[in-house]
C-alpha cells in the first residue's frame, strides 16, 4: 500500500487486480485473498488491526476483513478529527 492512500483506495486497487486475476483465469480462495489484502498494508501502521483479524476468527474471510478494514479507517479519520478539533478548542 502506498503511503498517503486511503484503505478505500487501497482494496479498490486491490479489486482491480483481482478482476484482472480472474479476467486471465487465475482463481484465489476467499481465504487467501483475504490474507494477501492483510499482507499488503504496511505494517507499522496496521499491525494491530492484522493481529486482530488474524487471531480474533477459527477461519479468514475476506468479506469480514474487508468491512474491518474500512471500520477501523472510519474510526481512526473520526479519532483524528476528534483530536484536531480539541487542539483547536
Amino acid at each position: 500500500m502506498k503511503k498517503g492512500l486511503s484503505i478505500a483506495e487501497h482494496m479498490n486497487n486491490y479489486t482491480k487486480f483481482l478482476i484482472d486475476l480472474v479476467n486471465v483465469d487465475v482463481d484465489i480462495e476467499k481465504k487467501k485473498k483475504a490474507l494477501i489484502l492483510l499482507n499488503s498494508l504496511p505494517h507499522e501502521e496496521y499491525k494491530t488491526v492484522v493481529f486482530t483479524l488474524i487471531n480474533e476468527k477459527q477461519s479468514i474471510n475476506y468479506n469480514d476483513v474487508s468491512a474491518a478494514l474500512v471500520n477501523y479507517e472510519v474510526r481512526r479519520i473520526s479519532n483524528l478529527l476528534s483530536v484536531v478539533h480539541q487542539q483547536r478548542h
